[in-house]
């Protein structure tokens, strides 16, 4: 979440303003073309539906009985993607 915008819709939006925004001021700066722009506008909309993905495919380990209850407390703690990460580093 970004705010309150899930990355998935964030995603979209960034795609949606790309294709339809001229970005006219970016001629005033004249640090950044609206090529340049365009190109990084999608991939991190393309970095954030796979961030979106990754968190999706996440499972609830709050709801894991076999874990301890102290275990679940810290795995509370962590973003979704922090606690893939750690469970994915204990083979689990």
């Amino acid at each position: 979440m970004y705010g309150q915008i899930p990355a998935e819709t964030l995603a979209e939006l960034l795609l949606y303003l790309n294709e339809r925004e001229s970005f006219a001021s970016l001629k005033s700066l004249g640090t950044v073309s609206r090529q340049s722009l365009s190109v990084a506008i999608e991939a991190l909309a393309q970095e954030l539906k796979a961030q979106s993905q990754a968190q999706a495919e996440v499972p609830d380990f709050r709801e894991w009985k076999e874990l301890a209850a102290p275990y679940r407390e810290i795995l509370a703690k962590l973003s979704p993607r922090e606690a893939q990460l750690l469970l994915k580093g204990l083979g689990n």
